[in-house]
């Protein structure tokens, strides 16, 4: 039955037909019936325009109450207590819908209860206000880490790399990887720094130190609105462990056992260490003239031009060159020079070979300047010396062979 034919119905319910009406009506009524309309139908049927004009009728305003006005933002507190009027609300078809357009706000919220309505419309009011509160999120401090990384490998040696990588990624990783940076206090560092050092790594407790202070130094500058943790960390003193120079008879130890045992990898970068004043990372870049031992500093920073060391050879270098296997030295690393060290001697280190050859040039009488050059240091305390002899002086090779060739003594 069509909506045409129901009304019809309708109209003949409400007006006193003719006889020939109500002959039509009596039709209508049986075709219904013949289609199981019942009675109730009739009346929802019936009843539908005035529901219709009773639901367009229900519009209105949201009332909030003083304790619901009291969870809105503070901007919104006055004007909710002022104006009752400003939340407007319609009911179609039994949904209860909400709008509010006003102050840089637009909600709207729909639900088939009025109080399920207002509580949805409070809530997305308060989300509302959080995202224009601008709520910044910092990064974890291990993001952090991975950029801080990227940028350094960019800008130092690749060795300088991996022990960032690997004093990073062993200690700080696995404690503030998760933790958002601006959630980092001092008192946090402070108590992980002091547990690394009561542990008996006083060494890595000050390397991590300062390697947190250039972290947020950057984070900082990123983050203006936080406040650098590390201003206030300290640290006990710690002192480093200085190494001493050979003896002569150290010396002859070594170059005794070198003869003995001339089978170990390490033999040959011993000596030229000993008798240069070399660092173990410069081997892999030694070339030998016949006159002159060459390498590139380890001092060089990487993007500069590299910085070539030239370093005469002594009458002391001369005794062992015999024993000296040139392409050993070249493949030589810090673990196999390492190892050839302790077996003479347990308790020293390869960076001691070059304070050895300082203190013999020194004995010797070498120009200190000299001694600078040669090992590539800037400065050294115990030379007096100006900006103008150290960077416009340009040495000559006479002079220099003439140098290290008062580099020569005997072993007692």
């Amino acid at each position: 039955m069509t909506d045409k034919e129901l009304k019809k119905v309708l109209k003949c319910l409400e007006l006193i037909p003719s006889e020939q009406g109500r002959d039509e009506a009596i039709q209508i009524v049986l075709k219904a019936a013949a289609e199981s309309i019942t009675l109730e139908h009739i009346k929802k049927i019936s009843s539908y325009r005035e529901e219709k004009k009773k639901q367009e009728k229900e519009r209105g305003y949201v009332k909030f109450t003083k304790k619901e006005i009291e969870t809105m933002p503070d901007n919104l507190k006055r004007l909710f207590v002022v104006d009752e009027k400003i939340v407007s609300y319609r009911c179609i078809n039994g949904m209860y819908q909400a709008r509010f357009r006003r102050e840089g706000y637009n909600i709207e919220v729909a639900s088939k209860d009025f109080q399920m309505m207002k509580t949805k419309f409070l809530e997305k009011l308060r989300r509302v206000e959080i995202e224009k509160a601008n709520i910044k999120i910092y990064p974890k401090f291990g993001e952090f880490l991975q950029e801080w990384l990227k940028i350094k490998k960019q800008t130092v040696k690749p060795s300088t790399y991996k022990a960032y990588c690997d004093l990073t990624n062993f200690n700080l990783v696995p404690r503030f990887g998760e933790t958002p940076v601006n959630e980092i206090t001092r008192k946090v560092i402070q108590d992980f720094l002091f547990e690394i050092a009561e542990a008996g790594k006083n060494r890595t407790a000050h390397k991590l130190k300062q390697l947190l202070g250039s972290m947020f130094d950057v984070i900082v500058d990123d983050y203006p609105e936080l406040t650098n943790p590390m201003r206030k960390v300290v640290l006990s003193h710690y002192e480093v462990k200085k190494g001493k120079a050979f003896t002569k008879a150290e010396e002859k130890k070594v170059i005794d056992f070198c003869k003995e045992y001339p089978h170990f990898q390490g033999n040959s970068a011993m000596l030229v260490l000993m008798f240069t004043g070399m660092r173990v990372g410069e081997l892999t870049s030694v070339q030998y003239d016949g006159t002159f031992i060459t390498c590139v500093s380890a001092k060089t920073r990487k993007g500069y031009a590299d910085v070539i060391r030239k370093i005469p050879v002594s009458p002391m270098m001369k005794r062992v060159l015999p024993m000296i296997d040139w392409e050993k030295v070249v493949a030589s690393n810090n673990n196999t020079v390492r190892d050839a060290v302790k077996r003479i001697f347990p308790d020293r280190h390869t960076h001691e070979f070059l304070y050895t050859f300082i203190t013999r040039a020194k004995e010797c009488g070498v120009n200190p300047e000299v001694v600078m050059l040669w090992v590539g240091h800037e400065s050294d305390g115990d030379v007096k010396t100006s900006r103008v002899d150290g960077g416009y002086t340009t040495y000559s090779d006479e002079y220099l062979l003439a140098e290290i060739n008062k580099i020569d003594y005997e072993y007692e």
